[in-house]
């Protein structure tokens, strides 16, 4: 078989799979919803301990008074602040998809195609997901560290600016930051949670579940800190 024919073959063979794993998945999800709650509880562990590493950045950092306002005690933010929020965190959010889109790719779809092919290709496809799921995890874990080391950076600087604790911002900021960052890491913890019980066939159905449950989030969560959380300030 000629090396494109090879190729061609391989492709089909994992998109018909894709297909026939997404929808399996998906249907099975939308008959018992329950399944995708270990996905919010791993988030939700994720996203507190973002919390605590921000807490812990922002009472070790200097004050350094150049990040900026705090857009959720601002009593004149405007639609463009909702807008500028949802940018951000649909920017990070669209991130942490295309994580779990690509350990599809690397632990479902590369070993499908290698089935396949023959020769250099069948072993660079078939070799080739542990070293990426390793650059995956990776990236994953210095976003977590940049996010932690920027938030606790501004909050350091709004506590030196105000007369609150970084806790008591902290706390005022919960009701819309902890859904929303449930929100933008579920992606990721529905990625770990598949993967740790070898269902990485269920990850481009994760892709399109996660979509529809955290865009949702992400905008009522923008909504609350631009127009009712400065209430709490």
């Amino acid at each position: 078989m000629a090396h494109s024919e090879e190729m061609a073959a391989a492709r089909l063979a994992a998109r018909a799979s894709a297909i026939t794993d997404t929808r399996y998945a998906l249907r099975a999800w939308f008959r018992r919803p329950s399944e995708l709650l270990p996905w919010v509880g791993l988030s939700f562990v994720v996203a507190s301990i973002l919390l605590l590493g921000t807490y812990i950045v922002s009472i070790t950092a200097i004050p350094s008074g150049d990040t900026g306002s705090l857009i959720a005690a601002d009593p004149s933010a405007r639609w463009s602040d909702v807008a500028f929020i949802l940018g951000r965190n649909l920017t990070v959010l669209l991130l942490h998809l295309m994580v779990c889109f690509a350990t599809y790719l690397v632990r479902r779809s590369l070993p499908i195609q290698a089935d396949n092919l023959s020769g250099a290709q069948r072993w660079i496809h078939r070799h080739a997901a542990t070293p990426a799921l390793f650059l995956v995890i990776a990236l994953t874990l210095y976003s977590i560290v940049q996010q932690a080391l920027g938030l606790g950076h501004a909050l350091a600087d709004i506590s030196a600016r105000g007369d609150m604790s970084q806790a008591a911002i902290l706390v005022r900021l919960l009701p819309h930051a902890l859904p929303e960052l449930i929100a933008v890491f579920l992606p990721l913890a529905a990625a770990v949670w598949l993967e740790s019980r070898d269902r990485n066939r269920d990850l481009l159905a994760a892709v399109a579940a996660c979509t529809l449950i955290a865009v949702p989030v992400v905008i009522a969560s923008a909504f609350v800190e631009v127009v009712i959380a400065s209430d709490f300030f």
